[in-house]
């Protein structure tokens, strides 16, 4: 029998944890950056622009509000696992029903408290957060427009970390979160498609789309502003091609194989490649915590083959 801390950490799907905390990261130092430097091209670091302790709260809040999403998750699909995933925490016996529906609720009423009361982010965007992750995991077995309110989960999580500390949010990191969440969209969009394979329904080039929109925005903005330093510029594109390189494996490997185990493995790229996706918005803002986006991407990978991303 599983201690409850592996418990807790497969229900938390742990991999996932490293790509909220690169949203975290890339959302509040771009915010930070954007509105202290006011419009111009902020430098590669100024360690004058951040308060590292409320980047801590943050990451701890955020995490645990993840972590109840994805428990709750567990707890609305307990009828669904039985029959298709029998070896989930909760069909297996492995933990009470109850236990897990306390322990979601805790981490996001805990987390939620962590973002406003300690990381002093918004109140607006964490409740649209802690509302989103709610209605999600309610509805999306029952519904297919759902994929996009997973989008917004993101999108939210951006908005809150940005807010953190900061009077207002940038117009800049309000564009980021639209764009992480178009390619988690993109990510459920194209992993649907291709489970249901010969049952089109029209969605699977928005989703190649959408899981390609980083690198598109990334390609106009290098063209509409050519005051970017050389040095920056080439770590755009380096990292640009990079991610367009993780979403095409991935892809083809969901193409080539029809097998679940196939498109599993595909999602979970894609999944870690949201720290890509954060290492190339810091690119443009503060250039300094690529290499760390990139390091924790790889703590996705290997959490990976510990615990299930999906």
């Amino acid at each position: 029998m599983p201690s409850i801390l592996h418990l807790a950490l497969t229900l938390s799907r742990a991999s996932n944890l490293p790509t909220v905390w690169t949203n975290c990261l890339a959302a509040w130092a771009i915010n930070q950056s954007v509105e202290k430097t006011f419009g111009q091209t902020p430098a590669w670091h100024d360690s004058t622009l951040f308060d590292w302790g409320v980047l801590g709260w943050l990451l701890l809040g955020a995490s645990l509000v993840y972590s109840g999403g994805c428990v709750l998750n567990d707890a609305f699909d307990q009828k669904f696992d039985k029959q298709y995933n029998p070896n989930r925490p909760i069909p297996s016996g492995q933990i009470n029903p109850s236990s897990v529906w306390i322990m979601g609720i805790l981490f996001l009423i805990i987390g939620g408290g962590v973002l406003v009361g300690l990381s002093a982010a918004s109140i607006l965007w964490t409740s649209l957060l802690i509302g989103a992750v709610c209605l999600y995991d309610w509805c999306h077995k029952k519904r297919i427009g759902s994929v996009w309110i997973m989008g917004s989960c993101r999108t939210f999580l951006w908005l809150v970390a940005g807010s953190a500390g900061s009077a207002e949010i940038m117009n800049t990191v309000i564009i980021c979160a639209l764009c992480v969440g178009g390619y988690v969209v993109g990510i459920s969009l194209f992993a649907r498609n291709e489970s249901n394979r010969g049952e089109t329904d029209g969605s699977s080039s928005l989703s190649i789309l959408l899981l390609f929109n980083p690198c598109l925005l990334t390609l106009g903005l290098i063209i509409m502003w050519n005051h970017l330093d050389p040095t920056r510029v080439f770590l755009l594109n380096i990292s640009g091609l990079f991610l367009g390189w993780i979403v095409f494996n991935a892809v083809l490997r969901m193409k080539n194989s029809t097998s679940k185990e196939s498109i599993g493995q595909g999602v979970s790229i894609l999944l870690a490649g949201i720290c890509s996706v954060d290492a190339l918005a810091v690119c443009f803002f503060v250039p300094a915590l690529i290499a760390p986006c990139y390091v924790v991407q790889f703590s996705a990978h290997i959490l990976q083959k510990k615990f299930a991303a999906t």
